[in-house]
C-alpha cells in the first residue's frame, strides 16, 4: 500500500483547490473541490437510497467525478464547451491519478469516472443532476451570507437549465 501517500496528495490538492466559479465572482472563502465532492457524495447517497437506487454506488461516483481536477484544475461551464477535448484531458488526468495503484482500485476509479461521464446508470444520472442542485444551493447560501443575490440568481438559473428531474427542480425553486 505504498501508493496511499500519493493518493492522499491528490486528495490534498482537491482540498486546496477552490471552485473557480466562486473565485471568479469574488466569493469570500469559497468552497474547495473536495468540499463540493463531499457534499455531493452525501446528497447522492441519501437521495439514491430514497429512490431505491444503490446509495453506495451513487456516493462513489460523486467522490470520483472530480478527481481529475486535482491535475486539470477546476473548470467553469464556459470552459467545458469543447466536450471532446475536455474529456481527453480528464481521461489523461484520471490516468495520472490512478497511476501506480493496484489494478483493482485503478479499474474502479476509471469505471466510476466513465460511468459518470457517459451517464451510463441511473446513479450516474442522479449524481449529475445533484451536482447542479448542490451548486444552486451553495450559491443561495453565498447569496444570503455575503449579500450576493446576483450570484445566487445566476447559479440557480444555470442549475435549472440543466436539471430535468421535477423533484430536484422543486427543491431549488422552493429554497430560492
Amino acid at each position: 500500500m505504498s501508493w496511499v501517500p500519493r493518493v492522499f496528495r491528490t486528495l490534498y490538492a482537491l482540498k486546496r483547490l477552490r471552485r473557480e466559479g466562486w473565485v471568479r465572482r469574488g466569493i469570500r472563502e469559497p468552497e474547495s473541490v473536495a468540499d463540493h465532492s463531499y457534499a455531493l457524495a452525501v446528497l447522492s447517497m441519501l437521495v439514491a437510497a430514497e429512490r431505491g437506487l444503490d446509495p453506495f454506488r451513487a456516493a462513489a461516483i460523486a467522490l470520483a467525478h472530480d478527481l481529475p481536477e486535482s491535475i486539470t484544475g477546476d473548470r467553469t461551464p464556459e470552459e467545458k464547451k469543447d466536450r471532446e477535448t475536455l474529456l481527453g484531458e480528464e481521461l489523461r488526468a484520471m490516468g495520472e491519478v490512478a497511476e501506480g495503484l493496484p489494478d483493482s482500485p485503478s479499474r474502479l476509479l476509471h469505471k466510476l469516472f466513465l460511468e459518470y461521464v457517459n451517464q451510463a446508470s441511473e446513479e450516474a444520472r442522479l449524481v449529475k443532476e445533484l451536482d447542479k442542485l448542490e451548486m444552486a444551493l451553495q450559491a443561495q447560501l453565498y447569496g444570503e451570507e455575503q449579500g450576493r443575490r446576483d450570484v445566487a440568481r445566476e447559479f440557480t438559473a444555470s442549475a435549472l437549465e440543466s436539471i430535468r428531474d421535477p423533484t430536484l427542480r422543486g427543491i431549488i425553486l422552493n429554497s430560492a
